[in-house]
């Protein structure tokens, strides 16, 4: 029994030691251009910077879970970006143009099996968040049809919580690694609670992939470098999705959320020593009531390890 016990603490600690790299810098984007649709969804950046946590800060010990064994902070900017439909009929029910800007703070309880995310993010939904001019950016290198930002939502508050845990499942029946998520996010525009399971070829919990956690996600380089796989699945529980929101002088039918919105999602990620590349797909179920088709995007986040 004492040389099991051992064997596993000494399998486990090279999980817990690389869940503490130094500072990383991550930036993750999505957008469907690999699809050639740029609709509904059409992009997301995210840009963080995350470094260990002091354990005596006073962050460090909100919520903390029991079997943590390392702690990391991440601050960073969000920008996602809505549009409708260019190729949908006037009459169709459709979503508007929006665009979300935030401020965001997270911090990661990471132990051997789990990583669980407390993260906060404020800013605004409307015209200043910038979505029109990004996606005249992208356009210039990526054309694709106008859609109408001119009865674009007024400026408003946009203001959330989000909590996230992956842990990952013992078992033995599959090669890789079974990892669960589950967690919701409430805001001023947006609130649902997610459900979901993750196959991965051989990484732990601590290197889950952002497409099912819903939440900040630092992309922790694999033990010993290399190539790793992920696919799954996720189902929402929407209570709230103001995003869908017209305003009074825009002429087309308002769209109705869909309660239940369900994600597929798929990817590679590649470690070695300066960080790790992510590459994902995902397609989501429909978020509205007479949306088309699935929602599909690929989403590829970069890495890089700084001391």
């Amino acid at each position: 029994m004492r040389r099991a016990a051992a064997a596993a603490a000494a399998a486990l600690l090279p999980l817990a030691c690389a869940a503490q790299p130094p500072v990383l810098w991550h930036l993750q984007v999505d957008n469907d251009v690999a699809f050639h649709k740029d609709r509904w969804y059409t992009s997301g950046i995210r840009l963080y910077r995350s470094a260990p946590l002091e354990a005596g800060s006073p962050a460090a010990s909100i919520l903390r879970l029991p079997a943590t064994t390392a702690q990391r902070l991440d601050l960073g900017v969000i920008q996602d970006v809505y549009t409708s439909d260019p190729y949908a009929a006037s009459g169709d029910p459709d979503r508007p143009n929006a665009a979300r800007l935030m401020f965001s703070v997270a911090r990661h309880d990471i132990s051997a099996d789990t990583l669980a995310t407390l993260e906060l993010d404020a800013g605004v939904s409307g015209p200043a968040a910038g979505g029109e001019e990004a996606q005249r950016l992208i356009h210039r290198i990526v054309p694709a049809p106008k859609t109408d930002w001119t009865v674009q939502v007024d400026d408003r508050a946009d203001v959330q919580v989000a909590g996230a845990w992956s842990h990952r499942l013992a078992q033995q029946v599959l090669p890789g690694a079974l990892v669960v998520h589950g967690g919701a996010v409430a805001g001023t525009l947006v609130a649902f609670g997610h459900a979901g399971l993750e196959w991965r070829s051989d990484a732990p919990a601590v290197a889950a992939n952002p497409l099912l956690r819903f939440a900040a996600t630092p992309p922790m380089p694999r033990e010993g470098g290399g190539l790793s796989y992920f696919a799954g699945a996720s189902i929402r529980a929407v209570g709230r999705n103001r995003l869908l929101e017209r305003r009074a002088d825009d002429p087309k039918p308002q769209a109705a959320a869909e309660r239940r919105v369900s994600r597929l999602a798929a990817g590679a990620a590649w470690s070695a020593s300066w960080g790790t590349v992510t590459l994902g797909l995902a397609q989501d179920s429909a978020e509205f009531e007479g949306q088309s088709e699935p929602q599909r995007f690929g989403s590829l986040t970069v890495s890089i390890s700084l001391d």
